[in-house]
């Protein structure tokens, strides 16, 4: 059977990469690429089955749930939170995707292995059968060992942080290099093996440090594995992507180190803590598990492994079935909102009555008009587009067998320009309510 390294095409987060580094370590071979976003749609050239460990953040684009029956899959590192299509503050849409024939799935190819406390429990919510197994990155291999060494390297700290991290080193004359995880839109259009020398750079600059310090899972996690003492500096300790890690890592806010309140020295960091290193044992082997069992299955079709025992067009059916649901739980949520707008719009108009008096009182205030002229030019654009989008969208789910591919494309679209339809909204009642402030 091949084997093929899931990865994230377009991505502009060098963590992405470092996940797939991390997977391709724990392969026999690669024998092809698999993008993330298109999963639905795989198909290997030979037409084969191909082993894939699907260890990612998933769900940005829910379209492409479940996976084509190319994919053989193994779930460990599995992560599924909010996003700008998914559940978030604000949005009417759920979890849909992890119910029906996309909870099925999961399922058939249990248990899932996931990379936090908080999917597993979601899942579990519900009912796919899920445990917590760790994140791919803890079983990343050391780097070579290079003549350079001893330095601090920060990665996407807060500029204060840096600030007093660089005061520190000076006083014991210890250099400090800087990384981002950030990529530029050019970096995506880079074949994968200018990518993975990219990560190994940078990963063998790790490697080589006294001691790291970032905000990113995806530094913190590799260089735990690594060996490489490392801390954890971030604006808060209660994201829910962390959670396990604050425990596993040495952790603290931005403020605990700015304020003297943590005793973790930068310039003498102590050895990592072990927590991780069961869980480390316990996903090689599970990997190497897969891979063995993989390299027996030779000669045997995509469609005998293939655990869903349901044709392809019912898949297909739910899968726009649930667009179409999204699809209208947006437009009825539209309406709401548009309907407020009309109102705040009212309410913007009656504020500028009270211009007159506020130049007399030399309490002038044209910030709020500036705003406003600005939103209400800007908002025009999303609103015409979505428009669009919407008839377009409703032609094609009236269809009997619509295009997958084509429908998928212009519901990420639609929806993308609906937050930022959205975000108009929210804005206009921000500049509302500071125009109450100065309501006379």
């Amino acid at each position: 059977m091949k084997f093929g390294l899931l990865y994230h095409k377009p991505t502009q987060n060098l963590g992405d990469d470092i996940q797939s580094y991390a997977i391709a370590a724990q392969l026999p071979r690669v024998d092809c690429l698999v993008d993330r976003e298109n999963i639905n749609t795989f198909k290997d050239d030979d037409g084969e089955a191909v082993a894939v460990v699907m260890s990612a953040w998933w769900m940005w684009y829910k379209w492409n749930w479940p996976p084509s029956k190319y994919i053989y899959p193994l779930f460990v590192g599995f992560h599924y939170s909010d996003n700008v299509d998914a559940k978030q503050a604000g949005c009417p849409v759920g979890y849909d995707f992890l119910s029906g024939l996309g909870a099925d799935y999961m399922n058939a190819y249990g248990p899932i292995y996931t990379r936090d406390y908080y999917t597993r429990d979601h899942l579990k919510e519900v009912g796919v059968d899920a445990e917590f197994g760790g994140c791919i990155t803890i079983t990343l291999p050391e780097q070579k060992k290079t003549e350079e060494s001893g330095y601090i390297v920060l990665v996407d700290v807060n500029p204060k942080v840096e600030e007093k991290i660089r005061k520190e080193a000076a006083k014991k004359n210890i250099e400090v290099k800087t990384v981002t995880h950030d990529l530029s839109p050019a970096d995506k259009l880079k074949p994968w093996g200018e990518r993975m020398k990219t990560v190994e750079k940078v990963l063998t600059l790790y490697q080589n440090a006294l001691c790291v310090v970032t905000r990113r899972l995806h530094c913190a996690l590799p260089c735990l594995a690594m060996g490489v003492p490392v801390l954890l500096c971030m604006y808060t300790l209660k994201s829910i992507r962390f959670i396990p890690y604050y425990d596993w890592l040495y952790s603290c806010t931005n403020n605990q180190f700015l304020s003297g309140k943590t005793e973790y020295d930068v310039t003498n960091p102590p050895a990592n803590k072990t927590l991780h290193l069961e869980y480390r044992e316990a996903l090689i082997s599970r990997i190497k598990k897969f891979t063995g069992e993989c390299e027996e299955l030779r000669d045997v079709s995509a469609d005998t492994l293939y655990r869903m025992k349901v044709p392809e067009i019912k898949i297909t059916d739910w899968r726009i079935g649930q667009m179409k649901k999204t699809k209208e739980i947006w437009e009825e949520e539209f309406a709401k909102e548009e309907s407020e707008i009309a109102s705040l719009q009212e309410s913007c108009r009656t504020h500028e009555k009270y211009e007159g008096l506020l130049k007399i009182k030399n309490r002038e205030d044209t910030k709020f008009r500036k705003n406003i002229e600005k939103l209400e030019k800007n908002r025009k654009t999303p609103k015409k587009f979505t428009s669009k989008l919407k008839a377009r969208a409703k032609r094609i789910i009236l269809q009997e067998r619509p295009e997958t591919g084509y429908y998928e494309d212009i519901m990420v679209e639609y929806l993308r320009h609906m937050r930022v339809y959205y975000d108009y909204i929210k804005k206009l009642k921000e500049f509302a309510k500071e125009a109450e402030k100065v309501r006379l």
